[in-house]
């Protein structure tokens, strides 16, 4: 589980490489339990829209789209 620090950090970092950007292609693993969303589902909503801001509540980092959806991301690591 990353500490806070650690979690604000990666926002930082990242942030500018996602801001702005639009999603072309998206690649994800086979349907999990960690998923709440079916990978089917996720990517035909993220596919062809674009990260407005990347914010983070907690230790979970939000990623802001154009069309006003977010969408919940958490680092999970051990």
């Amino acid at each position: 589980m990353p500490e806070l620090p650690d979690v604000e950090v990666t926002r930082r970092r990242i942030a500018p490489f996602l801001e702005g950007r639009k999603v072309e292609r998206l690649v994800t693993t086979r349907d999990s339990y960690f998923f709440v969303t079916k990978t089917a589902e996720l990517r035909r909503r993220l596919e062809c829209r674009t990260f407005a801001s990347l914010s983070r509540r907690g230790k979970y980092l939000i990623a802001h789209l154009d069309d006003g959806a977010s969408f919940v991301i958490h680092l999970g690591m051990t």
